[in-house]
C-alpha cells in the first residue's frame, strides 16, 4: 500500500472552479508526466474541501517505485486543470493502524496519558516491518526496482539485488554509451527459485549483442534492469510478527521516554519481570524472540 499525499495551493480559488482531485500512477516518471505508456487514470479520489489544503489518499493497486500525479477535476474526471510534477508516494507498513489496533496487544498511550495518535502509530508500524524486512533479508511489499549490474556473457545471468523476484519489466545491456540491446520480456527466463534473471534467446544474443561486444567499449558491460519483487499480498503470518514488533518498539519509547531505558529486570515480591536485550554475538537479536520463531520460515540465503 502507497500512501499519497497532495498539497493543493490556494484551495479556494481551485474549489470554485473543481470539486475533485483526479490521480494517476505509472511505472516511470516520464510516462506519469506525460500520461501515456504505463500510465493509469485512477479517476476523481478524492472530493475537495474549502478548509482542506492537504490530503491523503491510500492506493492499493500501486507498488512501491512507482509514480503518481494529480489534478483538480469535476466529478468524473473529464476536465480538470493541468497535472502535477510526477512523485513518488510514502511506502506504508505490512499492517494498517486499524489492524493493529485489533490485535490489542501493547499499551497504545502516550506517558502523559493521552491516546496515541494514528500517524506516531504508523511511524512504529513502518520501522516494524523495515526490522521484518532486515531479518529476513528480503521484502514482502511489492516494489519496482531498477539496477545496474555486470553483465556476463558466459552465463547470460543477472541476479537482483531485491528476493523473491516477481516478474521482468525491461533489460538493457550497454557496451558504450552509444551502444547497446534491449531485451523483451519474451527473451529472458525468470527463475524465481534461484532469483536471478537469464537472457534465453540465442538469437537476440548472437545478432543484437554479439556485433557491440567485438567492438571496442566497456571493459565490462552493464546490464540495466527494471524488475518487480516481492509478494502480491502479505503473508498473515508476517502481519503478525509485524504487530508483535511494533507492540515491543513501542513498550521500549515508553520505557525510555520514563527513564528506564537502562533498566534491566523488576522485582516485586516473588515476581521478576526481565527487559528484552540484545544478546552480543547474535546474527539479529532487535526483535522479540516470538516475532523471531515466526520469521525464520522466511529466512533464506541467495544462490548465484
Amino acid at each position: 500500500m502507497i500512501k499519497v499525499t497532495m498539497s493543493v495551493p490556494n484551495i479556494t480559488s481551485v474549489i470554485s472552479s473543481y470539486t475533485h482531485i483526479q490521480l494517476g500512477r505509472a511505472a516511470t516518471s516520464a510516462e506519469a508526466a506525460n500520461q501515456t505508456g504505463s500510465f493509469v487514470n485512477l479517476g476523481p479520489v478524492i472530493r475537495l474541501s474549502a478548509l482542506v489544503s492537504a490530503y491523503d489518499y491510500f492506493d492499493d493497486g500501486a507498488i512501491v517505485g512507482q509514480w503518481h500525479t494529480w489534478r483538480p477535476s469535476n466529478s468524473t474526471g473529464s476536465s480538470g486543470g493541468s497535472w502535477s510534477a510526477p512523485f513518488r508516494g510514502q511506502e506504508q507498513g505490512y499492517i494498517t493502524v486499524d489492524q493493529f489496533r485489533e490485535y490489542e496487544i501493547g499499551v497504545l498511550t502516550n506517558p502523559d496519558g493521552s491516546t496515541m495518535g494514528d500517524r506516531k502509530l504508523e511511524r512504529f508500524i513502518k520501522v516494524a516491518s523495515s526490522l521484518v524486512d532486515s531479518y529476513t533479508q528480503q521484502s514482502f511489499q511489492l516494489r519496482q526496482d531498477t539496477e545496474k549490474h555486470k553483465w556476463v556473457q558466459a552465463t547470460r545471468r543477472v541476479y537482483p539485488y531485491r528476493r523473491p523476484i516477481d516478474s521482468l519489466v525491461s533489460m538493457t545491456v550497454y557496451v558504450s554509451a552509444q551502444q547497446s540491446a534491449a531485451f523483451t520480456v519474451n527473451d529472458v527466463y525468470v527463475n524465481k527459485d534461484r532469483n536471478y534473471f537469464e537472457v534465453t534467446s540465442l538469437a537476440n544474443v548472437t545478432y543484437s549483442l554479439f556485433p557491440v561486444l567485438v567492438n571496442l567499449g566497456l571493459i565490462e558491460p552493464v546490464a540495466v534492469i527494471t524488475y518487480k519483487s516481492g509478494y502480491p499480498e502479505v503473508p498473515d503470518d508476517v502481519k503478525d510478527a509485524t504487530a508483535i514488533i511494533a507492540a515491543h518498539l513501542i513498550a521500549e519509547d515508553s520505557l525510555d521516554k520514563q527513564g528506564m531505558g537502562a533498566m534491566n529486570e523488576l522485582t516485586v515480591g516473588s515476581m521478576t519481570m526481565k527487559r528484552h536485550r540484545p544478546v552480543p554475538g547474535e546474527r539479529f537479536d532487535a526483535i522479540p524472540g516470538t516475532a523471531a520463531a515466526i520469521l525464520d520460515q522466511y529466512v533464506g540465503v541467495n544462490v548465484r
